[in-house]
């Protein structure tokens, strides 16, 4: 995992930098999460409502409702897909967002719809790039709110 001034991003996922969230895809399995520059330049989270198990999203579309201490808005899902599972511990727990954004805290599961193509998320070595343009153009100082 790389750090780019103390934010984590894992060059092994796939990333939509513009709305700050991660892909990790598994066959047709698509698990979708904030980043950590995301929960860093939220505040501490204080609530994730993500949209019912069975309802079907488009990408560019809200996938959860999030609200913090700086911030309530959609978290926007980066693909298209039917809802086939959710965080139930972000309910009790939306502070793991904080903690752990790409273990413990994936917001939702999605079954892609087919043939869907990654090629609009970056990954690898021009995520990195383009993090470290963005977090370094933001002065975004990455920190866990716990």
């Amino acid at each position: 995992m790389a750090e780019i001034q103390g934010c984590d991003i894992p060059e092994n996922l796939y990333y939509d930098i513009e709305n700050n969230v991660w892909v990790k895809q598994e066959g047709d399995i698509i698990t979708v999460g904030m980043t950590d520059p995301a929960q860093t330049l939220s505040g501490r989270i204080l609530f994730v409502r993500p949209k019912k198990v069975g309802t079907h999203v488009l990408r560019g579309k809200s996938l959860a409702s999030l609200e913090s201490g700086k911030w309530a808005g959609p978290l926007v899902c980066p693909v298209s897909g039917a809802i086939i599972e959710t965080n139930d511990r972000l309910k009790d727990e939306p502070a793991l967002l904080n903690i752990d954004p790409y273990g413990t805290a994936w917001i939702a599961k999605l079954r892609s719809d087919e043939h869907q193509d990654l090629g609009h998320l970056v990954t690898g070595e021009r995520a990195l790039k383009l993090y470290r343009e963005k977090i370094v153009r933001d002065k975004i100082q990455c920190m866990r709110c716990s």
